[in-house]
C-alpha cells in the first residue's frame, strides 16, 4: 500500500531532479559560449554568432534548442549574451537560460606611439 503513494513521489523527484541538471548543463554551456564568443568579438578572431552556436551545438546538443546570439558594446568594451530554450521533460512547463559575457576590445597600438 505504501508503495502506491512512494512510488510516485520518487519518480517526480526523479524527473524534477533530472530537469535540473539539464537546465545547470545548457546555463554552463551558454556561459563558456558567451565568454568564447565574446573573446572572439575583442580579438577580431572569429564571428561571435559562429563560436557561441557551434560551442553551443557541439557541447549542448539536443538539450537547447532556438540558439539565440545578441553581440552589443561600445568601443571599449563588447558583450555577448547567449540565450536558448532548455528541452523540457516536465509537462508544460519551458524552461530558458541566458547567459552573458562582456571582454576589453583588443587595439594594436604601435609601439612609436605607445606613451
Amino acid at each position: 500500500m505504501a508503495t502506491v503513494i512512494i512510488l510516485p513521489v520518487v519518480l517526480v523527484a526523479l524527473v524534477l531532479g533530472l530537469q535540473a541538471a539539464l537546465v545547470a548543463h545548457a546555463r554552463h554551456v551558454a556561459q563558456a559560449a558567451a565568454e568564447d564568443a565574446a573573446i572572439a568579438a575583442a580579438s577580431d578572431s572569429g564571428a561571435p554568432g559562429e563560436v557561441a552556436s557551434s560551442l553551443m551545438a557541439s557541447s549542448a546538443g539536443t538539450t537547447t534548442s532556438s540558439v539565440d546570439v545578441a553581440v552589443g558594446g561600445g568601443a571599449d568594451v563588447v558583450t555577448v549574451t547567449v540565450s536558448a530554450d532548455v528541452t523540457s521533460l516536465v509537462p508544460f512547463a519551458s524552461f530558458t537560460v541566458s547567459e552573458s559575457a562582456s571582454a576589453p576590445v583588443e587595439v594594436f597600438i604601435a609601439e612609436s606611439e605607445r606613451p
